[in-house]
């Protein structure tokens, strides 16, 4: 069973409306709605922002329902010149910036116990994702996506992850999606539009292109379904 994961209820709102739904049961600050595209029933979950809540709803969403893919959604900033706004980011692979524990003898953004800091996406699954932001004519690129609980606004930030991780762009949940699913056996694929480039202007960026970056994403996480059961 696909689901499709996203932070915020304005990453979901606007694919919500296009698709037969019904509200399930969920933890408190977590929605899950079952939903029908052509006679395949698959889920939407807002989960809130922080790794905590992330981890949380997943581990209640597949303990309760058959997940086989997970599919998250929503917008981030470019740390890359290649990747501009409004420009899809499908990840080849995620990571957590904010875990540094080389000190002791781990890989960069590898947590203690964790045998990979690297979490790769489904190829199948990357493809079905290009593929849907083809049929919306949206360009995307297949760059590292790096996560942490933190809105990045600040160049030299920016440029170290760049630099440390060759990362194309950071957000606060891909990571943490990406992670279960490796530890759990479920597929996982990612797409993100980019909203601001992660620099001294990140805000004023974010305030103004946001919205419209979460809105195309919809598009493409519906193109994705076509792609994906069709």
């Amino acid at each position: 069973m696909l689901a499709i994961v996203a932070s915020g209820n304005d990453c979901v709102d606007e694919f919500l409306r296009k698709v037969p739904k019904e509200t399930c049961k969920a933890p408190i600050g977590t929605k899950i709605y079952k939903c029908n595209y052509k006679g395949h029933d698959f889920l939407v979950m807002v989960t809130g922002y922080g790794k905590l809540n992330i981890g949380a709803s997943l581990m209640y969403l597949t303990q309760n329902y058959p997940v086989k893919v997970l599919f998250n959604i929503g917008s981030a900033g470019s740390i890359s010149d290649t990747n501009e706004i409004f420009c899809a980011l499908i990840p080849k692979g995620v990571l957590s910036f904010d875990v540094d524990f080389t000190q002791i003898g781990y890989f960069p953004a590898q947590i203690p116990g964790e045998k990979k800091h690297l979490f790769e996406a489904n190829e199948d699954l990357i493809d079905c994702a290009k593929r849907a932001c083809d049929l919306c004519g949206n360009n995307y690129s297949n760059d590292f996506l790096a996560s942490s609980d933190m809105f990045v606004c600040d160049n030299r930030l920016a440029m170290s992850i760049r630099r440390e991780y060759a990362a194309g762009a950071v957000d606060c949940e891909a990571s943490c999606v990406g992670q279960f699913a490796y530890q759990n056996g479920i597929a996982f694929v990612c797409v993100k539009v980019i909203s601001n480039f992660a620099n001294n202007n990140a805000v004023r960026q974010f305030r103004m292109y946001d919205e419209q970056a979460k809105i195309n994403v919809q598009k493409i996480a519906y193109k994705f379904l076509k792609e994906y059961y069709e």
